[in-house]
């Protein structure tokens, strides 16, 4: 299934349009389509595609040499062999093409994981043949660390050659039932908050079976695929993750300030700065600082929040109960979702949601485009979503609650704001369930 992604196909289509040489960097967090992106491009191009595993490295190499023979005469297809990816790279910059080739080196880390030089043997070929070929590379890969530090960083051996790169995202809110149809408004939130919007993780529901179902038989279920996805994606990045597992378990209990995390775990918050900042780094974990700030850098206020909703439902949901899920005593951690689901997780990320549609639907809230939109708080309050521009600026509360009392919300979100607005026409506005619930399609 291949959904959106449209702005980044577009991307492709110019680099590949380009009467030059092109090398594209693809990256981005395991299951997020990246793969899939690639296959809708290459569809219908001269393409060689190389998806490297762990595996003996020379049966990739024979299934490369296999690949670059469909290129060639068949005169010359007995006489071409080759002992290491270096010379076959080099050989196929030889190849006269009529039209532009695709080569594709997917889950690219594990080849640096075989061959520790090798991104430095690409840097010369690069610089010697491939530049002057009629060839698009692309790398793509998967753990973000070693992409970084091979391609990416300032003082990586390929760095500065690439002509495009594409940091791939989770897909947005509204794509979920395109994954999903014949979902249910509700059910669609419910999917969001908990599966999260990572395309292989959404295929994985089934509908057929109610939310709850899904969540026992397709997450708590020890046999199933997800029962394991948080700790198979932070073991790929991190080689002693027992640290980094009780920081994230700290932060979806709740304790998203650094002192509170270093409380919870018995240490001091200098000690945890490097775990911090590897998680940022690896795109796991999101530093938020009140939208207001003018100086973020400098700001005492910063929350750390687990930035894919998935791994923060995993955490707290599953990892947390590894105890009663091995046993399969899943009704435990059943009853605990049906008691703290809502509070804990529906209600957080429909603030996320709205944040997401007044960036994509402006007018749809508000009467004014904004520059920033965010959330905010001090040391005594905090504002579910403020948004402003030079002149205006919008207050926002989101209530996921069946009965609302609007007016005594709205007039406690005046005092809140009263000291934020200066110069500014200001606008207050409550979001509810029910305004969700009412745009049924």
């Amino acid at each position: 299934m291949f959904i959106n992604r449209i702005n980044e196909l577009k991307s492709l289509e110019e680099e590949y349009s380009k009467k030059t040489s092109s090398f594209s960097v693809i990256y981005g967090r395991r299951r997020v389509g990246k793969t899939s992106l690639i296959s809708k491009f290459i569809e219908n191009k001269p393409h060689i595609y190389l998806y490297i595993t762990l595996a003996d490295l020379n049966s990739q190499l024979d299934s490369f040499i296999k690949q670059i023979k469909n290129y060639l005469d068949d005169s010359m297809k007995e006489f071409v062999n080759f002992d290491s990816f270096e010379k076959a790279i080099e050989f196929l910059a030889t190849i006269k093409l009529e039209k532009k080739l695709v080569f594709v080196i997917d889950e690219y880390q594990y080849l640096v994981a075989k061959d520790k030089a090798f991104s430095s043997k690409l840097q010369k070929l690069w610089d010697t043949k491939l530049q002057n070929s009629n060839i698009y590379l692309i790398l793509c890969g998967s753990v973000l660390s070693m992409m970084h530090s091979e391609v990416l960083s300032y003082d990586a051996p390929l760095y500065g050659r690439r002509t495009s790169q594409f940091n791939i995202k989770p897909i947005k809110f509204k794509y979920i039932s395109e994954f999903i149809p014949s979902i249910s408004k509700l059910e669609q939130m419910y999917i969001y908050s908990s599966f999260g919007t990572i395309p292989k993780y959404l295929n994985e529901y089934d509908n057929s079976l109610s939310f709850v179902e899904n969540i026992e038989k397709k997450i708590l279920n020890k046999n199933s695929y997800l029962y394991s996805e948080g700790s198979f994606l932070l073991k790929d990045e991190i080689s002693e993750p027992a640290s980094f597992f009780s920081i994230l378990k700290s932060i979806s209990l709740g304790n998203r300030k650094i002192g509170h995390i270093a409380s919870s775990l018995g240490v001091s918050s200098s000690y945890l700065s490097k775990y911090m900042q590897k998680l940022i780094d690896l795109d796991i974990v999101e530093k938020q600082i009140p939208i207001t700030e003018t100086n973020p850098l400098k700001s005492r206020f910063g929350l750390y929040k687990i930035k894919d909703k998935f791994l923060n439902f995993w955490f707290y949901y599953v990892y947390k109960n590894y105890n009663y899920l091995e046993i399969e005593q899943t009704k435990y951690v059943l009853e605990e979702i049906e008691t703290n689901f809502n509070d804990r997780f529906v209600s957080f990320a429909f603030e996320d949601y709205v944040i997401e549609d007044i960036i994509d639907n402006p007018n749809k809230y508000l009467d004014f485009i904004p520059l920033k939109v965010g959330h905010w708080w001090n040391n005594k309050e905090e504002i579910d979503i403020v948004a402003y521009d030079d002149k205006n600026i919008a207050f926002l509360e989101c209530k996921w609650k069946n009965s609302v009392n609007i007016e005594q919300v709205k007039t406690k979100l005046i005092q809140k704001a009263k000291d934020l607005h200066e110069d500014k026409n200001a606008f207050y506005l409550v979001v509810t369930k029910n305004d969700y619930l009412e745009n049924e399609n």
